[in-house]
Formats: C-alpha cells, sequence, structure tokens
C-alpha cells in the first residue's frame, strides 16, 4: 500500500482555504513521503480554483465533491470509483456524524475524526473542552498531533510567485510608506463605517504614508468616492493583470507597512504574516477566526461593551497602527 493521507473536508470557500494553508504546510512537514489526497463532500474548494497554484505545492490529488453515500447498499460515490482504495490514514477535518459514517467506508489503516467526541477515529483523540474557545484550525492540528506529533512552524508564510513580486516591485517603491485598507466585507453588520476608514487613511497621509486600497466586488459603489478622498492611492489589482486579484493582494503584504480591514476575505488575503493587519471584529470572536501571530491583531466591539464593530472609535484602531508600523518586519 502506497504511503497516503486522505484528508476530508466539506469543501473551502476563499476565506476557510486561506486559513488552511498553513495545515498544508505541516501535513507535508510531517509527512513528507506521502501523498497527500484531498477530498470534499458536497462544496468545492478553492485549492482547485482561485488557490491552484499555492495549493498545488502541497497537494498531490484532489477530490471534489464525492458526495459520500452512508448505506451500505449504495455506492460510497456516484463520482469515484473508492471499492478498491485503501489509504494509510484519514484525517476527517468535520464534525457532522452523518458524512463521518459515510466517510468511514472508504478503507483505511488508521483513520481520525473527531466527530462524535471521537467515537470514530481509531486511534484515541484529545477531547476539548467545550468551554474553551480556540481558533479553529488548533483542532485540525490537534487531530494531525495524532498521526505525527510535532511542533507547529510559526515562522510559516506563503509563497509569492517569483514573477509577481518584481511586478509589485516596480509599484511599491522601497523609499515610501504604505497603509493598507479594506473597507468591504460581504456581510453588513461586520463592515466598520466608511467615514472612519477615511479618517484613519487621511492621518496616515498627513505622515505621509501612501493608501493602499483593497476592494471587493461589492465596493464598487465607494470606489470612486475613496479616488477622490485618495487621488494619490494605489490599487494594486487595477494595475497588475498577470495575476489573479487574490494573488495580487497576498504579494502586496511584502510592500506595504500595516493594513487594516474588517473580519472579510480580504482581510485573510492580507493576512499572510508579512505585514501587520489590525482586523475589526464586531459580533464573531476573534479568537476564534484569528490565529495567534505578533502580525495579526484584532480590535473587538467587546472593548466597548457592544457586539456592534461600528462602535469602535477611530482612536482606537489609529493608536493600535501607530504601535505596529514601529515594529521590526521581517521582509
Amino acid at each position: 500500500m502506497e504511503k497516503s493521507i486522505l484528508v476530508f473536508t466539506n469543501g473551502e470557500k476563499l476565506g476557510d482555504g486561506i486559513i488552511k494553508l498553513p495545515l498544508l504546510h505541516e501535513l507535508k512537514k510531517r509527512l513528507p513521503n506521502y501523498l497527500l489526497i484531498w477530498m470534499t463532500n458536497k462544496g468545492k474548494t478553492v485549492y482547485n480554483s482561485f488557490l491552484q497554484s499555492i495549493a498545488a505545492q502541497y497537494i498531490d490529488e484532489i477530490i471534489e465533491q464525492a458526495d459520500l453515500s452512508p448505506f451500505f447498499w449504495q455506492d460510497i460515490s456516484n463520482s469515484y470509483n473508492f471499492q478498491n482504495k485503501k489509504y494509510e490514514y484519514i484525517l476527517d477535518t468535520q464534525k457532522a456524524i452523518f458524512r463521518t459514517f459515510a466517510l468511514k467506508r472508504i478503507k483505511s489503516e488508521h483513520f481520525i475524526s473527531a466527530a462524535g467526541n471521537g467515537l470514530f477515529s481509531s486511534i484515541s483523540i484529545n477531547k476539548q473542552s467545550k468551554n474553551i474557545r480556540q481558533y479553529y484550525l488548533d483542532d485540525l492540528f490537534n487531530l494531525l498531533n495524532v498521526i505525527k506529533p510535532d511542533k507547529i512552524d510559526d515562522t510559516f508564510k506563503i509563497n509569492i510567485p517569483e514573477q509577481l513580486e518584481k511586478n509589485l516591485a516596480l509599484i511599491f517603491k522601497s523609499q515610501n510608506k504604505y497603509i493598507g485598507i479594506a473597507p468591504g466585507a460581504g456581510e453588513k453588520n461586520k463592515i466598520w463605517p466608511i467615514e472612519k476608514f477615511i479618517e484613519v487613511g487621511k492621518y496616515f497621509e498627513k505622515k505621509n504614508y501612501i493608501i493602499v486600497l483593497y476592494l471587493g466586488p461589492d465596493e464598487i459603489k465607494i470606489k470612486h468616492q475613496l479616488i477622490t478622498v485618495f487621488p494619490k492611492a494605489v490599487i494594486p489589482e487595477d494595475i497588475i493583470k498577470d495575476f489573479s486579484n487574490i494573488e495580487i493582494v497576498m504579494g502586496s503584504t511584502k510592500f506595504i507597512n500595516c493594513a487594516v480591514a474588517n473580519d472579510s476575505g480580504i482581510a485573510h488575503m492580507l493576512s499572510t504574516k508579512y505585514c501587520p493587519v489590525i482586523k475589526l471584529f464586531g459580533h464573531k470572536d476573534s479568537n476564534k477566526f484569528t490565529p495567534q501571530h505578533k502580525n495579526l491583531i484584532p480590535i473587538n466591539s467587546s472593548e466597548f461593551n457592544s457586539r456592534d464593530v461600528k462602535i469602535i472609535p477611530t482612536v482606537r484602531v489609529i493608536r493600535e497602527i501607530n504601535k505596529v508600523i514601529d515594529w521590526t518586519i521581517e521582509r
């Protein structure tokens, strides 16, 4: 039997895919001689689309939308033949018992799962207290530790394509200072007021910083407003055309001094650890969605006894940015 590990998820949208990149790195670091097969159940994965060039550095095969059946009288999957397949390890990263029961039908030497409090796992797992809220990627690292214990590589950073870095170096001049602003989010209740973002930007413009704008598809309406307010602003995705917007945003973090963003997909793109990112949280738990790292700094509305992100004062954000831009950041 070939050395292999099958990792099972229910799919990755952009934010999930970026968050899980350190897991891909850890899997290959700890199990370098194993084939890594990434399988989704009903959902698709950005590792097969937007993040394919990055994920391909780690993943050997992607099985997308396998749609497993838990019923023994049916094929395991109508799309893929698992009848004669056997993996050394199956790592179940989701906790829905029905899906885990279906996954268990695929043959393996070792089956690792936290579903049903570890009921299906062939190797005993450490059960986490329900009262402890931790970054959800840590749960997956705990499962990986069952297979191969090791210290997490805190120095991991996403590899930026060399040509993209050269293109960005033509835009971002080494003698200039840059502050990134990402004012959008998919959910309206995650959005800090645009007026406050502008106030932050104007403050740092007066300190000779150039504003870098990161705008998603929902920010088309405010794009003209921001360009009017910040006529010297840089929008790197509008300049570089040979790479995806996602790669451009991620790559630009090697050149800016700091960024401030709502809890959004763009915030995940900016969280490469190359520069400090201030993430603004309202009703969501920052401990669950932000890893512990000196360059990833959450500001929570709970500091001001509220679950509304709009309550976070501008001075609090400016103070945090001033604090972090004095750090010596490894480039």
